[in-house]
């Protein structure tokens, strides 16, 4: 037997064989299941079996080859299963399966067993109380409120500074962890990041780390009891400083070994895989990127399969253990209309199923169109949680979901002098591929104001920017005039691009395989000179499209 792992930190934390061994699961596709919320309409099934059909069609698909279910029941605090201390969330179906004595939780930890998947209770540590919409009156809320942070939930946030919150958040992970037989337990800080007093929270790390530290030891403790390993996972910031913004000293989790698991990110495309392999250097740690494909990348809800393949090929690229989906299908959306559902991004199933299928193989995106996009700051939910790019602030709340470091929209360059400058990732060897490569260009599109009282005739086709998050959840750009083809200039790694092509309201540079690097390229656009004035012109999305040659790719 292997000498057990100890944590520098806690000189109690072991990790056994069989926990390393467990850590070392196969988990290329793991599955975050938002099991209320992708309903959305209180569980009207009577049939538990339709139910079950439903939600495992694309698990039970051989194609598809899912490894890992994270079950996210609940906000955290109302429970749809018999719970000692959480009260039943209040609706028909959820009250209906309580008085037939129907646990659904049960229910479906043993038909993913039965089909031979991991399974994960996914908690959310500081929910929202809209389990069902509107916001819903926490008794144990109502009772201390002098545990919680103000903010714009009408019920508060706990803070986690406070140990009688430690105390009730681990008497409710405990029950999960000694009541049901999961693989593991996951610790979801993206909903809601607010753990910690508002702008106090890296000065009072220490005390997250604290309750880390405990929930570590209850979990080792559960896992003796009933001798087998009991995982522990976390959803942090995609980047070590949006980690600190949100008073979470990943380093010190990291170097004691307080988790198994880390998903990074939640609906970023740009995730710092480098930083985490640094922090986890000799640690059994895995690392899972996520995408979120509801509560979207700005201006990327529901893209086509080759935006999906450009950002896991770029996770890949950069070293994760795997990939994690939130806010996916998991059925056609016949399946849906055949039990009476509508399903949630059914206008994406298609793109989705193909993304699971090829996900599925080390390979399956090799010489397969992508497209490599720039992202884009805020949106994705609405200006009062995450500030929208057309009117962005520097949030001070939390950094989780915000995108916050994100370059676009950007000013355009406009003296003939310096360029906007942004980085493109791209994981394919293009130079290598260049036989296999149809084409690949660099796509801008821009938004300029100043053109709006030109005819229409005059101008570029206005493209839709964004989707959810957005007033009207559709937010277009303000075409520029179709002379600025002319003067905008764009560099790829300092190789001068063009001239462009207009197509669909964006400005299309041809560009050359041997012209891109592996993995970050730099790319500058500017007006070129001649420009009189200072220009209100804005880059709103840049884009990398790689076409193969491979039929049907």
């Amino acid at each position: 037997m292997a000498e057990p792992m100890t944590s520098p930190g806690d000189a109690r934390v072991e990790l056994s064989d069989a926990h390393l061994a467990a850590i070392e699961r196969r988990r290329r596709i793991v599955v975050h299941f938002d099991v209320i919320m992708g309903d959305g309409a209180n569980f009207p099934i009577k049939d538990i079996d339709d139910l079950l059909a439903f939600k495992f069609e694309w698990a039970d698909d051989p194609a598809v080859r899912l490894d890992s279910m994270w079950w996210d029941w609940n906000e955290g605090h109302q429970a749809p299963f018999p719970s000692r201390t959480q009260v039943l969330i209040d609706a028909p179906g959820f009250r209906r399966w309580a008085d037939d004595g129907v646990n659904i939780l049960q229910i479906f930890l043993e038909a993913s067993r039965q089909r031979g998947l991991e399974n994960f209770h996914l908690y959310r540590i500081n929910g929202s109380d809209n389990d069902l919409g509107p916001v819903s009156p926490i008794p144990m809320k109502e009772q201390h409120p002098e545990l919680l942070m103000t903010t714009w939930n009408a019920n508060g946030y706990w803070n986690f500074a406070l140990d009688e919150v430690h105390d009730y958040k681990l008497g409710i992970l405990r029950e999960i962890a000694e009541d049901y037989d999961y693989d593991g337990i996951t610790l979801d800080f993206a909903r809601i990041p607010l753990v910690l007093p508002w702008g106090r929270q890296w000065e009072l790390r220490d005390r997250l780390t604290t309750f880390m530290r405990k929930v570590r030891r209850m979990t080792l403790d559960v896992a003796e009891a009933r001798g087998r390993p009991l995982l522990l996972a976390v959803r942090v910031p995609e980047n070590l400083m949006g980690c600190h913004f949100d008073g979470i000293d990943i380093e010190s989790w990291a170097s004691e070994l307080l988790v198994d698991l880390m998903v990074i990110g939640c609906r970023s495309f740009d995730v710092d895989v480098a930083a985490f392999r640094r922090i986890t250097a000799g640690t059994p740690i895995k690392l899972y990127p996520a995408l979120d494909d509801h509560h979207s990348s700005d201006g990327y809800m529901w893209p086509p399969i080759e935006v999906f393949r450009g950002v896991f090929a770029n996770w890949f690229h950069q070293g994760a253990d795997g990939v994690q989906t939130f806010n996916w299908e998991h059925s056609s959306l016949e399946s849906a209309e055949r039990i009476g559902l509508k399903a949630l991004n059914w206008p994406a199933a298609e793109a989705q199923y193909r993304a699971y299928v090829e996900l599925a193989e080390p390979d399956g995106f090799h010489r397969k169109n992508k497209t490599f996009v720039v992202q884009r700051r805020g949106g994705g939910h609405g200006p009062i949680v995450i500030p929208n790019p057309e009117g962005w602030y520097t949030p001070r709340n939390m950094y989780f979901n915000s995108n916050m470091f994100a370059p676009l929209p950007a000013p355009l360059a406009w003296d003939g002098a310096a360029d906007t400058l942004l980085t493109l990732y791209v994981a394919d060897d293009l130079g290598g591929e260049a036989e296999h490569l149809d084409s690949v260009d660099v796509r801008v599109l821009l938004s300029d104001p100043a053109a709006s009282a030109l005819p229409a005739d005059e101008r570029l086709d206005a493209v839709e920017i964004a989707q959810i998050g957005h007033p009207d959840r559709s937010l277009m750009n303000e075409p520029p005039a179709r002379t600025i083809a002319n003067r905008v200039e764009v560099r790829l790694n300092n190789l001068r691009l063009g001239p462009p092509a207009i197509e669909d309201g964006w400005l299309v540079y041809p560009a050359r395989p041997n012209q891109f690097a592996v993995g970050e390229n730099l790319v500058g656009v500017r007006l070129a000179r001649g420009t009189p004035a200072p220009h209100p012109v804005q880059i709103e999305k840049l884009e990398a499209r790689v076409r193969y040659r491979r039929p049907g790719a």
